[in-house]
């Protein structure tokens, strides 16, 4: 089935449903758009486990089922239990549940949620992704349940308006083990630019259409703050894995292990599987990124300053900082120039790229021990089709955390009266819950974001292997060496920190002691080559 296809009916179905869905109301079921029987396969592994688990779990229609979730955001909320105390009296009427909600903030949550889930605590519903509370790792412990024929059934409207293509990325051996949160669907790098001071030094980000092109806008802002009196710093969050399009074949960008994609021209030449650092596409770009540093384009101390967001965040606000790289979603200039107060520009360096990695991003997923399965995954679709639920759990209660503006979008400032710092929930965007196309958005978005998500999914490529996911265990003690050994060389090499003349072949040669063949070779395996 055709990507495109899938993604605009789905979009549109989400879309109309947005737009008629009155607050508390659930949209119609989605049209499916694809032919019956083409997840057959999909849902027959399952089928006999969760009849059985379906027929010694449900519950009477009476009784009011308590659903414990373990959920990662940050930060976590002062009003949260305010907001799933509203939740519980919307849930209870609507399908018997109730929830009992315990919020970790991300990077806690990466360390409790496995010791969690390996100690055998119980819980129903838990977020998990590819990078905390590995949703590979406990899929393939049995950890999370094999949700595959349970889908149709207790959470139809989700899993007819997500793509085809995101179920393949999230399956594992052709089972689903959590839903995936369908929002853009790939990544896109660019540049986050602050466009009042283009303007003013008279940039035109237009002509930018490589990292190489931003030579000369960079020049630009250093020549002209310097001769202004200010120590304006050019660009921050330097990184090859982001800038550069690869599809990454272990899941992680970091890792030795690429795969061409030939529509965006790049690795002419390399094998299907190579190791990406020893290309010459990695040398050109530290080259680059070298010069930018002698000629005082970046911070000083590039690496620690990436480090501390906050900072950066503040600089970009306060024009101390002139623009820094991202993984770009719709809308989210226009979100960022309302939190600083200028204009923000984004300026792409590649089309938006789907690969199996970008479904790992945030799932939830089912506890395989959980009782009440059937229940769990009516919550998780009530948090991607009913616009009440969407809205509530992103913006919180309308006022006191919100005012409605118009049918479909809300007011985070209450018309101005409330500094967002001081709003006691407020997770505007919230993809991390599920969809974020089922809410009423913040006025800080475009009133179009629905069409700027489905033009920019319209647009994504796909990688070549999409739907493989690769199983580390093999080489488990070849990744902890090969990571160690990236963490060593590739942050100084890829913020300009060292010459990459002199580095790199001994970034080489300890990728190649740590076991990058046997990872290569490994993958080459897995992928039947």
């Amino acid at each position: 089935m055709k990507m495109k296809k899938l993604l605009s009916t789905g979009l549109s179905v989400v879309l109309a449903a947005a737009l008629l869905a009155g607050c508390g109301s659930s949209p119609a079921p989605a049209a499916s758009s694809e032919p019956a029987g083409e997840k057959a396969s999909v849902e027959s592994t399952a089928a006999d486990t969760a009849a059985e688990t379906t027929a010694s779990k449900e519950t009477s229609s009476d009784e009011i089922v308590t659903l414990k979730w373990y959920m990662s955001i940050n930060p976590v909320a002062p009003d949260t239990d305010k907001v799933i105390e509203k939740l519980n009296e919307y849930t209870r009427d609507k399908i018997g549940v109730e929830i009992d909600y315990t919020v970790i903030a991300n990077p806690d949550y990466k360390e409790k949620m496995p010791t969690l889930i390996n100690s055998g605590d119980y819980f129903d519903i838990c977020f998990t992704a590819n990078w905390t509370t590995n949703y590979l790792q406990f899929a393939a412990k049995d950890a999370f349940m094999d949700i595959s024929s349970l889908l149709p059934e207790y959470a139809k409207e989700t899993y007819e308006f997500i793509p085809e293509s995101l179920w393949q990325a999230a399956s594992v051996d052709g089972k689903i083990f959590g839903v995936p949160s369908y929002k853009e669907m790939g990544w896109q790098s660019g540049f986050f630019v602050n466009s009042d001071m283009a303007d003013e030094y008279g940039i035109d980000l237009s002509t930018v259409k490589t990292m190489e092109d931003y030579t000369e806008v960079l020049k630009t802002v250093h020549e002209k703050s310097a001769a202004a009196g200010k120590n304006v710093i050019g660009v921050s969050g330097l990184s090859f894995s982001l800038t550069t399009p690869f599809e990454s074949l272990t899941g992680d960008p970091k890792l030795p292990g690429a795969s061409p994609v030939k529509e965006f021209g790049n690795f002419q030449g390399e094998d299907e599987i190579f190791n990406q650092y020893a290309s010459q596409e990695y040398m050109d770009y530290c080259k680059l990124v070298r010069g930018w540093y002698n000629d005082g384009y970046l911070s000083k101390d590039p690496v620690n300053y990436d480090t501390d967001t906050a900072n950066r965040d503040n600089d970009f606000k306060n024009g101390n900082l002139f623009s820094y790289v991202i993984s770009y979603a719709p809308g989210a200039a226009e979100s960022e120039a309302a939190k600083t107060g200028h204009g923000v520009t984004f300026v792409p360096l590649m089309k938006p790229l789907f690969e199996t990695r970008n479904a790992m991003g945030g799932l939830l997923a089912i506890s395989s021990a959980s009782k009440y399965p059937e229940k769990a995954l009516e919550f998780i679709n009530l948090l991607n089709t009913d616009q009440y639920v969407g809205t509530l759990i992103r913006h919180g209660i309308e006022g006191e955390h919100y005012t409605a503006v118009g049918d479909n979008q809300v007011d985070r400032t209450m018309g101005g009266t409330l500094d967002p710092a001081d709003n006691g929930y407020d997770y505007t965007y919230g993809w991390q819950f599920g969809t974020p196309f089922n809410q009423k958005w913040d006025i800080s978005y475009p009133e179009n974001i629905m069409d700027m998500f489905m033009e920019y999914n319209d647009s994504a490529v796909t990688a070549p292997h999409n739907g493989f996911t690769f199983d580390n265990a093999p080489v488990e003690s070849e990744i902890a060496a090969l990571t160690s050994t990236v963490e060593e060389y590739a942050k100084a090499l890829e913020s300009g920190m060292v010459d990459p003349e002199e580095n790199i072949p001994k970034f080489l040669k300890a990728l190649e002691d740590n076991g990058t063949e046997t990872l290569l070779q490994e993958i080459a395996t897995q992928l039947g080559k």
